[in-house]
């Protein structure tokens, strides 16, 4: 047979549509429990499901959606949080309005619901504004709804801003209590995508979401694998061998985008045009363009392994037990780097290895620039003295010396995790002291224990009194050496002054450095 045009192409980005892009739907998506995806769906429950970026999440949930409104009595509402970090508390339920309302009344209308005028009529008046307003509009629709099953599906829920974290969690949480053991009501089931453990999420000493099932996206299988493959066939009649798609797949460890990116440079650049069939030559030959690419996928891994080279490499280098509540471990882990295998942490795949051992020789790794490093602990309240501060400390940095503070954190970072991780990157700590700084209950119950316990191993706690304030009764503070040295807060001295002051005291911690 000769030849034929592919009519499709192996998509690595976004929504993977059957009509554009060869495809294939997951299955074995199943919770502790081992009950399916479709079944937790049916019995009403809640869920959170995992899956490292560019796994696939995003279209195995448009997938389901689909195979669930097959069925009338069903209403899937997606909505994605990405972006959203940033919003304030009523621009954020205004979004959330806006995605809700729209496509429940299209659905609604699409399925030829009795009650769609009722609805419309509910959501013309209902403001969504807070997350009171949230929770009654559903106490509403569940009195309006009750032949049907609304799923909600919320994708990079941790692009949610942070301040709403406990109240909308907590309000699905009583949504779910209230509701649970009733079988006709609106909101049925809710599904949080995008982050590895919710109930980890802690408010307050309390985990605001756990009654949700925890689901995990697993990993293309060899069936999948060969599936997607097959499709390219029948399209083109260049076939895979057995060989190579098994060769493939243990490779690949099943990763989407691998397999995705492999099957473009395996028809396009290895073996284009032809009707000679992909042999495991091929695959290594592949293995091996992919391996000199430069690309985004690649990129998004090395920025995530930028700050914790040390555990990439003992892993890559050395036997590393698994361990689940290790945070560094779990950071990584969250990005597809490594995975548990037997009782021992691994990487993910032995392409990434290849990569990794690219970047990180076991020669060159070691821990530079880990003691001319400065961490700052801050109150917001006292934004104005860490700019003079910063200011001053760029002075040091013709010395190699560096700085961190929390504006480096990015959205979708854990952030105690990059505190904690940027503390021991660090060989000195600045805390600004002021009556901000010693209320502030994140620097006492986040920031403060991980200082004291690096105290323990050469870390520099390096206090400078901003402001009159009862620091002498913090018995870790003190028993440290303050900044100025004689005792006068920086805030009682004249604008001038206080420049000048600074920079002795920048000069200071210069010193600790030679």
């Amino acid at each position: 047979m000769d030849y034929k045009e592919p009519r499709r192409y192996f998509d690595k980005y976004g929504v993977v549509s059957p009509e554009t892009s060869y495809h294939v739907y997951l299955e074995n998506v199943r919770n502790l429990d081992k009950q399916d995806i479709k079944t937790m769906v049916d019995i009403g429950r809640y869920f959170t499901l995992f899956a490292p970026r560019q796994s696939g999440k995003t279209t195995f949930l448009y997938d389901f959606s689909r195979q669930l409104e097959k069925d009338p009595i069903y209403i899937t509402i997606h909505m994605s949080f990405e972006n959203y970090t940033d919003l304030n508390k009523e621009r954020f339920y205004e979004n959330i309005q806006k995605d809700l309302f729209n496509q429940l009344l299209q659905r609604l209308e699409k399925i030829h619901c009795h009650q769609l005028d009722s609805v419309s009529s509910c959501l013309k008046t209902h403001q969504l504004d807070n997350h009171i307003s949230f929770y009654h509009l559903f106490e509403k629709l569940n009195n309006i709804i009750t032949l049907k099953k609304i799923v909600v599906f919320i994708d990079e829920f941790d692009g949610i801003p942070r301040h709403e974290i406990s109240n909308f969690l907590t309000t699905l949480r009583k949504l779910y209590q209230k509701y649970k053991d009733r079988h006709e009501k609106a909101l049925y089931s809710v599904g949080l995508v995008g982050i590895r453990n919710l109930t980890k999420l802690i408010v307050g000493g309390v985990s605001p979401f756990n009654i949700a099932d925890q689901v995990q996206l697993p990993p293309f299988s060899l069936k999948n694998v060969r599936d997607l493959y097959a499709q390219y066939t029948r399209e083109t009649n260049q076939p895979f061998t057995e060989e190579a798609v098994r060769h493939l797949y243990e490779k690949t460890c099943g990763q989407a985008w691998l397999i995705n990116r492999l099957g473009t440079i395996l028809t396009v650049e290895i073996k284009p045009e032809t009707v000679e069939a992909i042999t495991v030559e091929d695959v290594d030959r592949a293995i091996d363009v992919l391996l000199l690419e430069k690309n985004a996928h690649f990129d998004n891994l090395m920025e995530k392994t930028e700050k914790h080279t040390d555990i990439i490499t003992k892993i890559l280098y050395h036997k590393v037990k698994y361990k689940p509540d290790d945070k560094e471990q779990s950071w990584i882990e969250q990005y597809g780097i490594i995975k548990k295998q037997n009782s021992m942490a691994i990487i993910a795949n032995p392409i990434y290895q290849k990569r990794f051992m690219q970047a990180f020789p076991e020669e060159s790794v070691s821990r530079l620039n880990q003691n001319k490093r400065i961490f700052i602990s801050y109150s917001r309240e006292d934004k104005e003295w860490v700019t003079m501060l910063t200011g001053h400390l760029e002075m040091l940095k013709d010395r190699g010396v560096d700085y961190w503070l929390d504006e480096h954190i990015r959205t979708g970072d854990s952030w105690n995790l990059e505190i904690e991780t940027e503390m021991n990157r660090c060989s000195v700590a600045v805390c600004l002291i002021s009556k901000a700084f010693l209320k502030s209950s994140y620097i006492r119950e986040n920031e403060i224990p991980i200082m004291l316990k690096r105290r323990k191993k050469g870390l520099i706690i390096f206090p400078v009194l901003l402001e009159k304030c009862l620091w002498e009764h913090v018995p870790w503070l003190s028993e440290i050496q303050m900044y100025p040295k004689d005792g006068k807060f920086l805030s009682i001295s004249k604008p001038k002054e206080r420049e000048d002051r600074m920079m002795e005291i920048v000069d200071e911690i210069g010193k600790l450095f030679d």
